[in-house]
């Protein structure tokens, strides 16, 4: 055989090796996919491990085994679960069991079943794929074992995230009241975290979650006004699409203030320049009809909501907009509200009381309205 022939036979063998090797590892790359795959499956589908009666009462130590297994097992599928419905999935068979109407948990059921669910998805809050679903997992749950995971959602990245931190933390506050650290503890976070929370429809969960505690914190007025005032930024460059959450916001403000909140001068003043900012811009913008009809009646409820915050934070009566409603027209309104809040260089109510509120600015995207 002629050598270059033989070059030829063998370069043609190495390929043809080199081709067969390459099917092979594919057939091992598919055969290891298909058997993930296939566990992936059988984790899905599997049945969960049994757990005791709930109602039984307080579980003993093979109960507790029981209750870790069960709930571990939910941790894994939803860590393991690729898309939002396998979640949501595991989710509601792990707390099917809390809602058992014919069966209902006891306390001691519930509170290590909490202590369980804590401890395995505190670290699925920490994770941005399962995140949301860990948090609305732990705030479902409507015990003091809760508190740990609820608080650390409170600082999580996502809003949504805070959003079942602050309401889960609202499910257990008067259960916690018999603790007092505990309860203490829990009011200082969720003050802490809605002093410095800048999504106005969490901050408004936060606000009403606080205002509900008796004794209020002393200093939640101010804490919601500049949650207000964060919420209210952008007014002057765009036209607002949260006026509806704005306006409860305010209407908490009003609620604290007419319990008797404690406001120092200075904060005083904040409130009622972000107060005059709010009625100002939104009657703007109502006047220009730039709102659609539901914003227009989330308008007319922001800017009352307002003047009644003012009059509670004043204990006067100067700033009602008595005669209008959400139908009155537009132009009324806006004119009412330039009387309050001043307007074009000429001073208002506000300014009557608290000089040093500048009057409002004409937006001047609205100049030729």
């Amino acid at each position: 055989m002629p050598a270059a022939d033989s070059a030829g036979r063998s370069g043609l063998h190495r390929i043809g090796d080199t081709e067969f090797m390459t099917k092979r590892q594919k057939r091992v790359v598919l055969s290891l996919l298909g058997s993930a795959g296939l566990f992936l499956t059988q984790l899905a589908s599997a049945a969960a491990p049994p757990l005791p009666l709930p109602s039984r009462g307080t579980p003993s130590a093979s109960d507790q085994t029981k209750i870790a297994a069960f709930v571990q097992y939910y941790a894994q599928q939803m860590s393991a679960a690729v898309r939002g419905r396998a979640m949501i999935r595991a989710r509601r068979k792990l707390l099917a069991p809390l809602l058992s109407k014919k069966n209902p948990p006891s306390a001691e059921f519930t509170y290590d079943f909490g202590t369980q669910v804590a401890n395995d998805f505190t670290s699925l809050l920490s994770n941005k794929k399962t995140a949301l679903n860990a948090a609305i997992t732990v705030g479902s749950i409507n015990d003091i074992s809760m508190q740990a995971p609820l608080q650390a959602a409170l600082t999580n990245a996502s809003p949504a995230v805070r959003y079942w931190g602050a309401k889960g933390m609202g499910n257990i506050f008067s259960a916690l009241m018999s603790i007092g650290p505990a309860y203490q503890q829990g009011v200082t976070a969720v003050e802490q975290a809605l002093t410095i929370e800048t999504d106005p429809l969490v901050a408004e969960e936060m606000s009403s979650v606080l205002l509900t505690q008796n004794p209020l914190p002393p200093g939640l007025a101010n804490l919601i006004a500049k949650a207000v005032a964060r919420g209210i930024a952008h007014y002057q460059d765009v036209v607002p699409t949260n006026l509806d959450i704005i306006s409860s916001l305010v209407a908490d403000l009003a609620e604290v203030a007419q319990h008797g909140a404690t406001l120092t001068d200075a904060q005083k003043l904040a409130a009622m320049n972000t107060l005059t900012v709010l009625m100002s811009d939104t009657a703007q913008y109502l006047r220009a009809h730039l709102l659609d009809r539901k914003q227009m009646l989330s308008a007319f409820a922001a800017i009352n909501n307002a003047a009644n915050a003012m009059n509670a934070i004043t204990g006067t009566t100067n700033f009602s907009l008595s005669g209008l409603n959400a139908q009155s027209n537009p132009a009324a309104v806006l004119l009412a509200v330039n009387a309050i809040t001043g307007s074009q260089g000429q001073p208002g109510a506000v300014q009557k009381l608290f000089p040093n509120v500048p009057i409002p600015h004409r937006i001047s995207a609205l100049q030729a309205h």
